[in-house]
Formats: C-alpha cells, sequence, structure tokens
C-alpha cells in the first residue's frame, strides 16, 4: 500500500512540473485568408488611393488633409470630425511621430474590398469585409503575409515551430505583455497564437491583423472619393 502511495505522489508531481505552455492546444480549421484587392477595380478610385498612399508614405498631413471628409469618424461616439481625429492621434502636436502613420500604411498596404452593393465604398484592410463568420473576431485573426514565422518564445532570435501563409489564428495573450523589438525597421511586439494544427507559439505584430483592428473606410461623395472613417473595435 505504501508503494502505491508513493508512486501515485510521484506521478501528480510529475503532472505539475509539465510547463503551461506545454499544454495541448485545441484544434480548429485550417481557413486561408487569401488577399483581395478592390481597389485596381474602380479607376477613379485608383487615381485616389494612390495619392492618399504618397501622402502617408511622406507624413504629409496637410495633402492628406484634403483627400479626408470633414465628418470623418475615428471613434463611434464621435462627433468632432477631422478636428477630432488630429487631436486623438496628436497630428497637432507631434505629427510626424504620430502612430497613425504607421496603423494607416499598415493596412493600406494589405488590400481593400468593396464594401457596399453599389460599390461606392471600400473598406482597408480587406479582411475586415471578409472575414467568415463562424471564426470569433474577438478570438480569431488573420496573419497577413506568406510565410510568417510563428516562434516558440517573444523574440526574433527564437526557433521557427511553424511557418504560416495567410492563415487564421487564435490570439491567445495581448501583445501589451511582450517586449518591443525592432524587425526590418518596424517596431513591433510580439502576439501569442494558437494554430490550427494545435501548435502555440508568437507572431510578430506587423503581420498579424484583428478583424475589429485599424480600418479605413473610404466613400465616394457625389464625384470625389474621401476618407470617412478611421476606427477600430466593434
Amino acid at each position: 500500500m505504501k508503494k502505491i502511495t508513493i508512486s501515485l505522489l510521484i506521478l501528480i508531481m510529475s503532472f505539475s512540473l509539465i510547463p503551461a505552455d506545454s499544454a495541448e492546444v485545441k484544434e480548429f480549421k485550417k481557413f486561408q485568408l487569401i488577399p483581395i484587392d478592390d481597389s485596381v477595380n474602380d479607376k477613379e478610385f485608383s487615381i485616389y488611393i494612390e495619392k492618399f498612399k504618397k501622402a502617408v508614405k511622406a507624413k504629409n498631413f496637410t495633402a492628406l488633409r484634403k483627400l479626408i471628409a470633414p465628418d470623418v469618424a475615428f471613434t463611434f461616439e464621435s462627433q468632432d470630425g477631422i478636428k477630432g481625429l488630429i487631436k486623438l492621434w496628436n497630428l497637432d502636436r507631434n505629427p510626424r511621430n504620430s502612430e497613425f502613420w504607421y496603423e494607416m500604411d499598415k493596412i493600406l498596404s494589405m488590400g481593400s474590398s468593396f464594401y457596399n452593393e453599389d460599390k461606392t465604398m471600400q473598406a482597408y484592410p480587406y479582411l475586415f469585409v471578409i472575414f467568415p463568420t463562424d471564426y470569433d473576431s474577438f478570438e480569431y485573426s488573420a496573419l497577413t503575409g506568406k510565410k510568417v514565422n510563428v516562434r516558440q518564445s517573444p523574440s526574433s532570435k527564437s526557433p521557427v515551430i511553424e511557418t504560416l501563409d495567410y492563415e487564421i489564428v487564435k490570439t491567445a495573450e495581448s501583445a501589451e505583455k511582450t517586449k518591443s523589438e525592432k524587425i526590418d525597421g518596424v517596431n513591433g511586439k510580439w502576439v501569442k497564437v494558437e494554430t490550427s494544427s494545435g501548435k502555440s507559439g508568437y507572431v510578430f505584430s506587423h503581420y498579424i491583423h484583428s478583424p475589429i483592428g485599424p480600418r479605413a473606410i473610404f466613400e465616394k461623395r457625389d464625384k470625389d472619393w474621401v476618407l470617412t472613417a478611421f476606427v477600430s473595435g466593434d
């Protein structure tokens, strides 16, 4: 009886020593959200968005302001229009160092999707419009590139445990808990994810985007295209 008790105690202790990260991750159905770009399907919008992208790359808000609607929405409760957008993103006090430029440039690089049947609205990024409804938008995100590395720990020096193309992953932990790192000139953090194959690891924040993350909505008013919303959340 004594031997059985000791053996049972050793077994219990061995389970308690298993690291939390090694716990089995529940698998989910694999889904690749292949990029689209409807901006090329409207000549007038194509010309407009190239001007918009050029102003963003140059961090030229004077030029960009002419391409934004005066009543642009920046939160779901906002009523201040472009003045509120400028204040929120610190474009009045420290415009060159505003996070606005990085966030806008990132979503514009992903491609757009028509946002209404009349095709008078386009949304960046495309995944905001076409993200599959059977994946909870609060729990899942999409990788936004080919051969995106999933690493064992939150560091570019950590071993790669999986490489994925435009796949949906489950976000397991906020990036706020990891340290910032600069990779290929881009500052970012590491997001803990679970993959459809059941693996748990980290993805650099620049290559992952939530369907309820920042998005830009463009609308054709009369004859001109303008930015009418730059918001995040649900």
